[in-house]
Order: structure tokens, then sequence, then C-alpha cells
């Protein structure tokens, strides 16, 4: 009986080790994609404001939605 519940208790000690390795790596994983998440929403807000820059160096002509004359 003794050695039933040592035994239980070291496979439950496993099983505690093994999810602690999991959640430390999730933890690094989740970490790692936030911070890329932030990199990525600071590039999309460069290339908003390239973009809007670039369409006020355009001439009006071009932004207008003007219809083409072949039309």
């Amino acid at each position: 009986m003794q050695e039933d519940i040592s035994a239980q208790i070291t496979q439950l000690e496993m099983l505690y080790s093994e999810q602690e390795h999991t959640i430390q790596a999730l933890n690094e994983i989740t970490a790692r994609q936030d911070q890329e998440m932030r990199q990525l929403r600071v590039d999309l807000q460069l290339l908003k404001q390239q973009f809007n820059d670039s369409k006020t160096d355009l001439p009006q002509q071009i932004i207008g939605d003007e219809i083409p004359p072949h039309y």
C-alpha cells in the first residue's frame, strides 16, 4: 500500500514537472509573439504614414476620382 502511494506521488511529481516545462515554453512563445505583434503594429503605422505622405506628394489630378477620358 505504501509503495502504491509512493509510486503515485512520483508519477504526480513527474507530471507536474512536465507541466511546468510546458507552461514555461508557452510563456516564452507568448512573450515573443507579443513582441513581434508590437513591432508589426509599429511597422504598419509607418507604412500608413508613408502612404499618406506619398498621396500628398502626387498631383491632385492623379488622386481624384476622375473618370478616364476614354469612358
